[in-house]
């Protein structure tokens, strides 16, 4: 059962994310007058803008696809550090999550324990 994948961001995810959520337009500081479109040199100065943000915040992603044993996730870890900017890499274990007792947590749902990325090591 595959049950560890790698954790972070990288440049390159943040910028395919920013990508994703940066506007083809911007406000046209009138009134009921419709929003601009911008350029394409004006765009990729925001994606870029975006990416930085994205690169300097919080959020993690999950980079990997989950592996059976935790140093086949070290070793991904490893290649990402050789091929460029990342921040916050971390090997998780999806496993049942438990309450501070040390009891699993029960979806109220299904009656069954919840399972969820917990840090390993």
């Amino acid at each position: 059962m595959s049950t560890f994948a790698v954790f972070g961001m990288t440049a390159d995810v943040a910028l395919a994310e920013a990508r994703k959520i940066t506007k083809t337009t911007r406000p046209s500081g009138k009134a009921g007058c419709p929003p601009l479109e911008l350029s394409q040199a004006e765009w990729n100065q925001a994606v870029e803008q975006q990416a930085a943000k994205i690169m300097a915040g919080e959020k993690v992603k999950q980079l990997s696809q989950m592996f059976d044993a935790p140093q086949y996730a070290q070793q991904f870890m490893e290649l990402a550090r050789k091929t460029g900017k990342c921040r916050d890499l971390r090997i998780r274990a999806k496993c049942e999550i438990t309450d501070a007792e040390g009891k699993p947590v029960i979806n109220p749902k299904t009656k069954m324990p919840k399972h969820g990325w917990i840090d390993w090591l």
